[in-house]
């Protein structure tokens, strides 16, 4: 009997016989496997229903495919077409899957000042070609972190009080309380958001999400979060990832902020929302994460650590932020 694997699979190659498939060490989102066809490598990928419709496949495969043609200093994982042309398969029960390039490297490792440097003109470089790119060819956009009730269509506003309501794992006191009181914040903020400059942002560039080569950023991994949303909220993100995985080294958030500037800028109004758009960023994580547990999957180990990373981080920038406003002035106005 034929698996939706080989089902996918016989899409693409004409007449295999077999292949070789292997577990991938990632992903809660997505079922996907490394695949070998007649000594190639290929990303097999199942898509999580709840996440992936049709639309959102097609802003997938369009934005990938034009950073491709952008030629970038990295790789993009560019969709494999099917035998008939097409760049995804739609089955029958209306799960989607895909196959895309297989891209060398290793995970890379943010062990110092000069790879933090790298990463941030990643970023930089990233983001400013996805604010090159022609919106408004584009019907369905993603769905922004900054709808935090849109972010997970299983965790609308009743499915979050619910959840959190009568939690399915035990939430400190301090954490439940710590939530309510940046939920009501950012609730209550939103509108300092509405006027920044918006674009397409990737929103994982992490370290999870890159592949190196000799230590050096070989390609950008992906893009299934990927959304027209506030453009500095790219920044935000990673910017929080180097301090979280360099537990606050000032040094390695100056030498990102260097890397970012080669390619990026940011006006006074963004830098000014750094705290909140972080705040949005971990408030939109913790629904996707709610609204996988409402799809049937385990996630209090993922759902704990955001929320400590979340706590951490906010009194970081709270003690910080005089030295973080003046570093990211200092490097970033007046370059647009």
């Amino acid at each position: 009997m034929k698996t939706k694997w080989d089902e996918l699979l016989g899409q693409y190659f004409d007449g295999v016989a077999g292949y070789v498939m292997e577990p991938v060490p990632f992903g809660l989102t997505n079922d996907t496997k490394v695949v070998t066809v007649d000594g190639r490598k290929f990303i097999a990928r199942l898509y999580n229903v709840h996440l992936k419709d049709l639309p959102a496949m097609k802003l997938e495969a369009g934005i990938t495919s034009y950073l491709v043609s952008r030629q970038l200093s990295f790789q993009v994982p560019q969709f494999v077409e099917t035998l008939n042309a097409k760049p995804y398969v739609e089955f029958p029960d209306g799960t989607l899957g895909a196959v895309t390039a297989f891209l060398e490297g290793a995970v890379y490792e943010l062990s110092g000042v000069e790879q933090a440097y790298e990463l941030g003109r990643v970023v930089g470089e990233l983001s400013a070609a996805l604010g090159d790119s022609d919106t408004d060819s584009y019907a369905y956009r993603g769905k922004p972190f900054t709808d935090l009730y849109g972010i997970h269509p299983l965790a609308n506003s009743e499915a979050v009080h619910a959840f959190m309501k009568e939690p399915p794992f035990a939430i400190p006191e301090e954490d439940f309380n710590f939530y309510q009181q940046m939920l009501e914040f950012a609730e209550g903020e939103s509108s300092a958001l509405d006027q920044l400059p918006k674009q397409f942002v990737h929103h994982d560039v992490l370290v999870f999400n890159l592949l190196a080569v000799d230590n050096r950023i070989h390609a950008v991994l992906d893009f299934d979060l990927m959304s027209q949303d506030i453009a500095f909220l790219e920044f935000a993100i990673s910017f929080n990832h180097v301090l979280q995985m360099s537990n606050g080294s000032l040094d390695m958030a100056a030498a990102f902020v260097k890397g970012y500037s080669e390619f990026r800028a940011a006006t006074r109004e963004e830098i000014a929302q750094l705290l909140l758009l972080t705040r949005f960023y971990h408030l939109a994580v913790l629904h996707i994460y709610i609204g996988q547990h409402y799809a049937g999957h385990h996630v209090e180990p993922y759902f704990t650590y955001i929320m400590q990373q979340y706590r951490t981080r906010d009194a970081w920038l709270n003690e910080h932020m005089p030295l973080v406003e003046e570093m990211l002035r200092s490097s970033l106005l007046e370059k647009r």
